[in-house]
């Protein structure tokens, strides 16, 4: 493998992620970093399903004492749920709710609401270089485990 390119593709991914905190998750959008961590928390018991606290943290990168503030913000607005194991009663188990699902939407709504107004400047050739670009890089880190 080229050194040079996996260097390159790897700056170009670090650039995309420069992109989305400055752009995306901006302070002056209303976004604060718990709201976000709240998203990304929200997004993957959608995608996963229930998870312990210790499985949260651990693919979150999170400590447990601020998962657990985390999750008790979450469980006051009625978005996640604690749920005993059924195997081992020393663990919790935390689960998105209904309200949790509608509001990683309405997140979602707004989020590519606000992806739409930046790019609305775009020319329609741009639009589509990004269009086919995006779907490349999509399949491709797609691969990742």
């Amino acid at each position: 493998m080229d050194f040079t390119t996996l260097d390159r593709a790897a700056g170009n991914i670090l650039a995309l992620l420069i992109f989305y905190h400055k752009q995306i998750f901006k302070s002056d959008h209303g976004i604060t970093g718990v709201q976000t961590a709240q998203y990304r928390l929200l997004g993957l018991l959608k995608k996963e399903g229930t998870l312990s606290m210790t499985a949260l943290g651990s693919r979150l990168y999170i400590s447990k004492p601020y998962m657990t503030s985390l999750v008790d913000s979450l469980i006051k607005e009625g978005y996640v749920e604690r749920l005993p194991d059924t195997k081992d009663r020393r663990v919790i188990n935390i689960s998105v709710t209904e309200t949790g699902i509608e509001h990683l939407r309405e997140a979602h709504r707004l989020f590519k609401d606000g992806i739409m107004k930046l790019l609305a400047d775009l020319d329609e050739d741009d639009l589509n270089n990004l269009c086919s670009s995006s779907e490349v890089v999509n399949s491709i880190l797609g691969k990742i485990r």
